[in-house]
Parts: structure tokens; C-alpha cells; sequence
């Protein structure tokens, strides 16, 4: 009956809607705090505002870090819902609703209708899959947008489609115009890497593929908006975009992001929790079943974007996200083809185990943290995830329904993750607990402000050097000088100036510091 629900036209359809609900709970709820989120949603609504789509700025200044595809998706959503937490997340809630239904749709047409449900499961149940789509950052649409172009790879060696070969050149360029040259140069590695390995790489493969018109394709997508960019800015974007935010971040770990290869490896395995702990063993049989074209695909997709990020010298969580896909796949295949518990057993007790460390380790981190200690209690709802998994264990004989419960469990994780936890730790934040003191006052910077100020301030917050406290003070006498409880200790502070808020940030070292004038 399953595989027949599974075979419907509309299922897809179905995966697509159920993914994007997933992905956009409550992203309404939680303010725009995390660094990465404030930048870009502010830089978005600055562009709404100066009416450039050429020149991203944050706070007045050029901002380099990003090509344009999320500014202008976030900036068509703010002219629909506004520009507030849920126009600046909703594009990237939608993309990755798309991820799961391309990776549906493909591996249901290469493998079979299980394998593909497994596939989807297995992708809505990672607790960071849900939370890396919900945020307002260009990760979202770079990682379907690498994962259509493999999977279009794929379809036009095997099918010889025109169309899936135009599909692969169009993602290509758009995952350029997301994030850069690394949505060329990742999946170009993985193609030849499979060519090679599936004794595929002859003329007429290559032929077939027509690089020409594709690299022109890709030209006539990505070069409009680099050139006009370039020219605005004087190729100052391209400068800083290019050797800073792309060679400078693959050769040296940049912001602290640096560690191990193994590192890297945690990442993974963190990121597609719960299901990971059958990862081992999934990658293990793939291997010895890398004759199937499909399989081996899977297998070198996941694991080079794995060890491409692992000798990357800056490593952060988000980076192996494009990998999951891929690895669900072969998880998916694993799952397929056992049929009783005892080939979960070992993977289900490290499962198991986790589950119960982790909201004790929640706990406990949340009490050495200064912005959090006072809401500790609220890894108390991570219990659900060892629960639910200790009712798996009842229907261990009913192995479906045993794989299901335990998806199950990832994905109210995610739901209690953001509809109890996350808005809890964002109360916490010091823009959010200054926020009334903040409101209709000129605001004005030293040296270091928290950049969720520009997405709330909605314009620019000028710098101030210490010898001009007074002159901002004169024009603005209710004003507020935003700094850091360090930045402030390291000068002296006039005694006509008072600290009136100080709150260290959530999730980062700094305390942010509000200084106005005291009254007389």
C-alpha cells in the first residue's frame, strides 16, 4: 500500500509541502540575531532600500562575503511579507523543501520507490538539516542548488536527456550566483571523479554532456551581475569576494573556524543525527556494492564533498551540508535491504545513548554559560529525543516501524528545538532584552556593535571615535552608543557618559554595552 501512496503523482508534491512546513515552523518566532543571519538579512534590506541590486552593503559599507542570489530572493520576499525574521528566512525554508524534493524525485527514478521514501525520511529527520533551513543565509540555496546540478549529472550520463544536461549547467551557475566558484569546482571534481571510477570518461560521454555550451550557458547567467558589480565597485566587491572570502578562507581558518580533519568528520555526523549512527555501516556496504552506477555515485558525491571541506583550513558545520543528501541515499539503500533488528542493534544503542547525553551535556553547558544559565531548565525538552527512541525499541520486530519512530524523534527535536528552546535562548539576547531602550533613539557605534542593531535599526549606525562621544551627545541627547564591555575597558570613559544596559551576546564572547549621556 506504502509503495503505492509512494508512486502517486501527487506524492512528490506532498514531500515538498511537508518539507517546507518543517522548515519554515515558527521561523517567525525568533528574532534575526546569529552574526551570519543579521549581516545578510540587513544587507538584503538595505538594498530594498537604496533600490541597488548591484552593490551589497552592511551598514553603509560594502560587503564582500556574498555573491547576490540570497540578498535577491530575501528581497523579494520582504516586499511580500515585510522585512521582518520570516521575509528574511522564507526563501531559504523553501529551498531546502526543494532539496528533499529533488533528491525524491531522483532517486526514486534511479533505485526504487522505498529506497526514495527512505531517502526523504532520512533527510527531514536531521535535526541540522532543519535548523540550517531555517536560517537567513546563502548555505539554503547553494546546497540545492549543487545537489540538483550532481543529480542532473547523473541523469543526463545515464539517460542522455538535453534537458538534464541543461538542468546541470543552470544549477551550476545559479549555485555560483549563490556562493561563489565552489558550485563549479565541487561538482566538476565529483564528475570526473565518477567518470573515472565508472569507467565512463570517453569522448562521447564527454560530447553528450557539451561542455561548450554549457560553460556559456553558465557565462551568460553568472557574468551580467559579476561584471556590472565589478564596474560599480570599482572590482573592489571582486576583490574581496575572491582572494579574501574564497582562496583566503580554503587556505587559512578564518574568525577562529580552524581544527582536525576530523573535525570535519563530527560535523557530519552531528548534522544528520539521529540516523548517522548507521552511517558506518551504510558507507560499508555501499562500497562493496559500488558495481551499481547509482550507488557509486552517491558514494563519491558524499564523501569528496566530505574531504574536500576536511583539507578546506576554515571549517564550520555548514559546510558539509551538500554531502547529506548523497549520504542519505546510501543510508536509504542500507535501510532497504535489512529486514530485522539485529543489523540496527549496535548503531541503535549508540543512538540511544547519545540521545540521553545530550540534554544532559545541554544542561550542563548552559550552566557555564553566562547568557544562559538562568533558562538552563530548557534542555529538559531534549529528553523527547532518548523517549521517543525508547519507544522504538517496542516495535524493534516491526523493523519499518521501528526506523520510523526514530525519524520520528529527529524531527520533534527540530519542532520543540524551535518552538520552545531557540525562542527561550533568544530572549536571552541583548538586542532583544534592549529593545524597548533602543526604540526611536539615534544609535551610534565604538568600535564593535552586535549586527542584529542594523537589521532592527532599519539605517545606517555611524562610528564614533572616543573624541566625539561629545559632539554625537549634542545633536542627540537621548542617543546611545552601542560597544562591547571590552572595547569600553580599554579606554577611559568620560565621566558624563554612563553604561546604561550590558548583556553578554548569546552564542558569542563578547558583552554588549549601551553608553548614554547621564542626566544632569
Amino acid at each position: 500500500m506504502l509503495e503505492r501512496i509512494i508512486n502517486k503523482r501527487y506524492f512528490p508534491l506532498f514531500i515538498f509541502l511537508a518539507a517546507a512546513g518543517l522548515y519554515l515552523f515558527n521561523s517567525w518566532g525568533v528574532s534575526i540575531y546569529i552574526l551570519d543571519e543579521a549581516k545578510n538579512a540587513s544587507c538584503a534590506s538595505e538594498m530594498l532600500h537604496n533600490g541597488n541590486l548591484l552593490v551589497p552593503t552592511f551598514n553603509g559599507a560594502l560587503r564582500t562575503d556574498k555573491p547576490p542570489l540570497h540578498y535577491l530572493f530575501m528581497l523579494l520576499s520582504y516586499t511580500v511579507f515585510g522585512v521582518n525574521p520570516f521575509g528574511a528566512r522564507f526563501f531559504s525554508a523553501i529551498f531546502g523543501a526543494l532539496t528533499v524534493f529533488t533528491t525524491f524525485r531522483y532517486t526514486r527514478k534511479f533505485t526504487d520507490s522505498k529506497t526514495a521514501f527512505w531517502t526523504t525520511i532520512l533527510l527531514l529527520a536531521s535535526i541540522h538539516l532543519s535548523i540550517q533551513f531555517h536560517l537567513a543565509v546563502p548555505d539554503p540555496y547553494l546546497i540545492f542548488f549543487i545537489t540538483w546540478s550532481l543529480f542532473a549529472f547523473y541523469a543526463a550520463v545515464h539517460t542522455e536527456n538535453k534537458h538534464e544536461v541543461f538542468y546541470m549547467y543552470f544549477a551550476m551557475a545559479m549555485g555560483t550566483l549563490a556562493k561563489g566558484p565552489v558550485a563549479i569546482l565541487l561538482p566538476g571534481l565529483i564528475f570526473l571523479l565518477y567518470l573515472v571510477f565508472s569507467r565512463n570518461l570517453k569522448w562521447t560521454t564527454i560530447l553528450n554532456l557539451q561542455p561548450l555550451s554549457g560553460a556559456l550557458l553558465v557565462l551568460i547567467v553568472v557574468l551580467p551581475w559579476y561584471l556590472l558589480n565589478g564596474i560599480e565597485t570599482h572590482w573592489e566587491w571582486t576583490k574581496g569576494f575572491f582572494l579574501k572570502h574564497n582562496i583566503n578562507r580554503f587556505s587559512d581558518s578564518m574568525e577562529g573556524h580552524g581544527g582536525s580533519f576530523l573535525i570535519t568528520l563530527l560535523f557530519v555526523f552531528a548534522g544528520m543525527f539521529p540516523f548517522s549512527v548507521y552511517l558506518p555501516q551504510a558507507i560499508i556496504v555501499a562500497f562493496k556494492q559500488r558495481k551499481n552506477q547509482f550507488t557509486l555515485f552517491n558514494l563519491i558525491a558524499g564523501i569528496t564533498i566530505v574531504a574536500f571541506f576536511s583539507i578546506s583550513q576554515t571549517k564550520l558545520p555548514n559546510y558539509t551540508v551538500p554531502s547529506y543528501p548523497f549520504l542519505a541515499v546510501l543510508m536509504a539503500l542500507f535501510i532497504s535491504q535489512k529486514h530485522s533488528f539485529k543489523s540496527f542493534k549496535i548503531g541503535f544503542i549508540a543512538l540511544l545513548t547519545l540521545s540521553i547525553i545530550l540534554p544532559i551535556g545541554g544542561y550542563v553547558a548552559m550552566k557555564f554559560d553566562p547568557s544562559l544559565v538562568a533558562i538552563r531548565q530548557i534542555a529538559v525538552w531534549l529528553f523527547i529525543l532518548p523517549l521517543v527512541n525508547i519507544v522504538a525499541l517496542i516495535f524493534r520486530k516491526q523493523v519499518n516501524n521501528f526506523l520510523l519512530i526514530q525519524a520520528l524523534s529527529g524531527v520533534l527535536t527540530a519542532i520543540v528545538f524551535f518552538a520552545f528552546i531557540y525562542p527561550a535562548i533568544d530572549r536571552q539576547n541583548p538586542v532583544k532584552q534592549s529593545q524597548e531602550l533602543v526604540k526611536n533613539r539615534e544609535l551610534a557605534f565604538f568600535q564593535k556593535f552586535n549586527p542584529s542593531y542594523a537589521f532592527y535599526h532599519k539605517k545606517t549606525i555611524k562610528e564614533l571615535e572616543l573624541d566625539e562621544f561629545d559632539s554625537f551627545f549634542q545633536h542627540y541627547p537621548d542617543g546611545l552608543i552601542i560597544s562591547t564591555k571590552k572595547k569600553i575597558k580599554q579606554v577611559s570613559l568620560d565621566e558624563n557618559y554612563e553604561i546604561i544596559f550590558s548583556a553578554r551576546d548569546v552564542f558569542e564572547s563578547p558583552t554588549t554595552v549601551l553608553i548614554a549621556k547621564k542626566k544632569q
